[in-house]
């Protein structure tokens, strides 16, 4: 690693900094939340049976053990403007009405091949995930499709998943600052 790489890796790393004492205090207290309090049973089941189907329990942890719908929950109620949370629900709902229109059943009821079919589709077809600003305003007055729906969901299932304890301790195990500097070493 030379200067710059370290300096743009230590640049990386203080800027996310806020964003991890966020997201680790954020899962402390979905982690004590009774009950949720933006979205509803069905829409929950939808986040839950997502996030399982994009990182599923193997030999690591789940989404669901690391209680990724409570976390999404908590970030819509506290953190999300009022107008994306509404489009955040309303891709959750085109989810499922694309789900209902091929297989005659909620996403979360239908079968497993059928979920997974779904997802494929929908993250085939996702729209730029990082748009332009002109395009960003350009979207904020149409409906939202289930492709982009999903791809707001995924995003908030990866960080979900990657900034919970148990993975950031058990998964990523690589140090934050690289080991020491020995630069007369005999080869």
């Amino acid at each position: 690693m030379d200067r710059r790489e370290f300096l743009e890796a230590i640049a990386g790393i203080s800027a996310l900094g806020p964003t991890l004492v966020f997201a680790q205090e954020l899962h402390a207290r979905a982690q004590a939340a009774v009950s949720l309090r933006t979205l509803n049973p069905v829409q929950d089941a939808a986040v839950t049976c997502i996030a399982d189907l994009l990182l599923p329990e193997t030999d690591s942890v789940g989404a669901s053990s690391v209680g990724v719908n409570r976390f999404i929950d908590l970030l819509l109620t506290e953190s999300l403007p009022q107008a994306q949370r509404e489009r955040f629900l309303a891709g959750l709902a085109a989810i499922d009405a694309r789900s209902q229109a091929l297989y005659g059943a909620p996403f979360a009821t239908a079968r497993r091949p059928q979920q997974e079919s779904l997802l494929r589709l929908l993250d085939v077809h996702a729209r730029s995930q990082n748009p332009a600003p002109a395009e960003s305003a350009a979207r904020a007055g149409e409906s939202v499709s289930a492709e982009d729906g999903f791809a707001s969901l995924k995003r908030l299932v990866v960080f979900a998943y990657f900034t919970s304890e148990p993975v950031a301790k058990g998964l990523i195990n690589a140090p934050i600052i690289p080991g020491r500097y020995d630069g007369c070493v005999p080869v």
